[in-house]
């Protein structure tokens, strides 16, 4: 995600341009935040999103906006639906649609990264092992303990019910104009669907998310500013 972090901070700019306060979450043991990441488990990450929305709507009572980009929107969602509190609109980056199978994704990197490195080759299934044992795994310069693994993959999204008063938008990136979002994407959409306002809209900019080199996403942006204005 650190590729997308001058692309957050460019919209988090322009929502405050449009009168909101907008605060990025450095969750526990990420970015700038205290801590570790082999400490960090999903109940901290749901306290650090409450501390800083008491801290937003202390300094203006203002509508509550969630939004967040690829696991950062599942996270919002889980949120959503934990929370007492009243959410507005709900804002979905290329959002993640199964904690099960992010975790798979982020596994595999630590298998190609063996790999291409000529190390001692490893399967997803004796990483899993070797958290569920207790040990850490570093994957793409980063410390991966179990406890939040495990709390990642045991999202419900089957309990995303009431999760906001408004619209829920969801942006995903396509390789052509004009072509559906994911099989999995539509499914879950289909199910917020049936008691939420879903908003789906496509873009297909660079997928800065996944790519190496530094890019722009133009379109992404306008669409995002559009949503909220």
């Amino acid at each position: 995600m650190n590729r997308c972090r001058a692309l957050v901070a460019q919209q988090a700019r322009a929502f405050a341009e449009q009168g909101y306060l907008c605060t990025l979450v450095d969750f526990f043991g990420t970015g700038d935040c205290d801590g570790d990441l082999v400490d960090a488990t999903l109940a901290q990450w749901r306290d650090n999103l409450e501390r800083t929305i008491e801290t937003l709507l202390a300094e203006q009572d203002l509508p509550l906006v969630l939004w967040g980009l690829r696991l950062g929107a599942l996270i919002a969602l889980d949120y959503a639906a934990q929370s007492d509190r009243t959410v507005r609109d709900i804002v979905l980056w290329q959002p993640v649609t199964s904690g099960k199978i992010y975790i798979n994704q982020v596994l595999r990197q630590r298998v190609a990264s063996l790999m291409v490195r000529d190390l001692p080759p490893e399967t997803t299934k004796e990483i899993r092992q070797r958290l569920a044992d207790g040990e850490h795994v570093e994957i793409a310069g980063y410390t991966l303990a179990g406890a939040l693994a495990a709390d990642i993959e045991a999202i419900d999204t089957s309990r995303f019910t009431g999760l906001c008063s408004g619209t829920l938008h969801w942006l995903e990136h396509v390789v052509e104009e004009g072509k559906d979002i994911g099989i999995p994407s539509r499914k879950l959409v289909d199910q917020l669907g049936e008691s939420h306002t879903v908003n789906v809209q496509t873009f297909n900019d660079p997928p800065i998310w996944q790519i190496h080199e530094r890019d722009e996403a133009p379109q992404l942006l306008a669409l995002s500013r559009e949503l909220l204005a």
